[in-house]
């Protein structure tokens, strides 16, 4: 996404109201939808056949953005950031990305330039944004509709001056993060670098505070057959494991085998950053030396969401002789860390929901 620098007026920082197309509320159904995952290698998707009349011409504003399921909110602030600040390091990502998916949302968005999917970042609390968007919330909203899974949103636009104000100076300052949209991300700084840094490149995004979204992780389950009795005896060279009792769930790393849960414990003092997380201890003190694993995209690794119930894969593991290790998600502060520290945590590693829907703006 490009915002015009004329249409940006006196807002020089790294976060700016933009202009831009709504969608009207009769169409919202139709023209919204849920973030799709980065595109694989050569892989396309058609934007839905929706009529240009289905969008409607909005001033240069922020937006005040509100996802909700049942009594579970997540308000953020939809705004330009400046692709300058991703490149500088005053917004950070956390995860590595495939070069390949890079390289076909390169391609996607040179043919569906104007269809926002917006990326999602994470900031430290900001009370003069928090009470702008108070006062905004108290005002009608511009759209509000049901998506098909059922998530309800909610879309304010900021009119009053001093929220305006507000929002660019409390948004415009410190370190962002990305929280989701790293591969989004990387496809706009190609293509804004191929076009020379123009100083008015910037990406939609919704901007949350630190709490506003759930952290979650993926879990690891290895195609059968596993060997048991050498998988726990390595395992106990760097983990303490602890069998689950019947009827149980692990409350740390899980292993699920040969019918029984097990708890490990890692043993030792973990490092610092990335290394240190339960992905990277299972991967480098198990996975790889026990079971030839090297990492995601191996044939006989399934790399799982943890919103999936655990029953599922655990009976695929007694059908085959497979084997379930269930993760817990790192805290956000280990998240910024390892983006503080420059890190990079592998594809699969966590996910954030719920994500904003893709298609409420055109820019």
């Amino acid at each position: 996404m490009t915002v015009a620098a004329a249409e940006r007026g006196p807002f020089p920082g790294v976060v700016r109201p933009f202009a831009s197309r709504v969608v009207r509320q009769e169409w919202a159904d139709r023209a919204v939808a849920p973030m799709v995952d980065a595109l694989g290698h050569g892989e396309r998707r058609a934007a839905a056949p929706v009529p240009a009349s289905a969008y409607e011409q909005a001033p240069q504003a922020f937006y005040v953005y509100r996802m909700r399921r049942g009594a579970t909110e997540h308000v953020g602030v939809v705004a330009d950031v400046r692709l300058a600040a991703f490149a500088g390091g005053d917004v950070r990502g956390h995860e590595a990305v495939d070069r390949h998916r890079v390289e076909a949302l390169v391609d996607y968005y040179a043919d569906q330039p104007a269809r926002s999917e917006p990326v999602a970042l994470l900031h430290a609390d900001r009370p003069g944004a928090a009470r702008a968007v108070e006062v905004t919330r108290r005002g009608r909203p511009v759209l509000q509709f049901e998506g098909t899974d059922g998530l309800e949103h909610t879309l304010w636009r900021v009119t009053g001056e001093a929220q305006t104000a507000e929002l660019a100076r409390s948004l415009g300052d410190g370190v962002h993060y990305i929280a989701d949209g790293h591969h989004r991300v990387a496809a706009r700084l190609h293509a804004w670098e191929r076009a020379g840094r123009p100083e008015e490149g910037g990406v939609l995004c919704v901007l949350f505070p630190m709490h506003g979204l759930t952290l979650s992780s993926f879990h690891r389950r290895v195609t059968g057959p596993v060997d048991v009795a050498p998988l726990l005896d390595a395992a106990s060279g760097h983990f303490e494991v602890r069998e689950v009792p019947e009827g149980g769930r692990p409350g740390g790393i899980g292993v699920y085998v040969a019918g029984r849960w097990y708890d490990l414990v890692p043993s030792g003092d973990r490092p610092d950053g990335m290394a240190g997380l339960d992905v990277s201890v299972l991967q480098s003190r198990l996975l790889g030396p026990a079971l030839g694993i090297p990492g995601p995209g191996h044939p006989r690794l399934e790399v799982l969401p943890d919103h999936l119930p655990l029953d599922q894969p655990a009976a695929r593991c007694d059908e085959d002789g497979g084997a379930l290790f269930v993760l817990r998600p790192p805290t956000l502060h280990a998240l910024t860390r390892i983006a503080d520290l420059g890190e990079e945590m592998p594809p699969k590693t966590t996910y954030f929901a719920p994500k904003p829907y893709a298609g409420i703006f055109l820019t």
